[in-house]
């Protein structure tokens, strides 16, 4: 890491900048990912409902929105 005052490289374990003294910032710990069990549930669950929805849009286009006035709808 550089130091933000002085510009000099500093190894990651140093606290303190060994040329201008001054405290270096703290590194940011690494971004968790996600629990793999996790997004396999939500991958089921918007497939899911994509097939639902899939399968009532398919309902309504053949059997609502094709049958002519006044025909009962089985």
């Amino acid at each position: 890491m550089n130091c933000p005052n002085c510009g000099v490289y500093n190894p990651e374990e140093r606290t303190v900048c060994w040329r201008c003294d001054r405290e270096l910032p703290k590194p940011e710990p690494p971004k968790k990912r996600g629990n793999r069990a996790e997004m396999m549930r939500r991958t089921w669950i918007i497939l899911a409902v994509a097939v639902i929805l899939w399968l009532l849009m398919t309902w309504l286009f053949r059997y609502v929105l094709t049958a002519p006035p006044g025909t009962a709808i089985p």
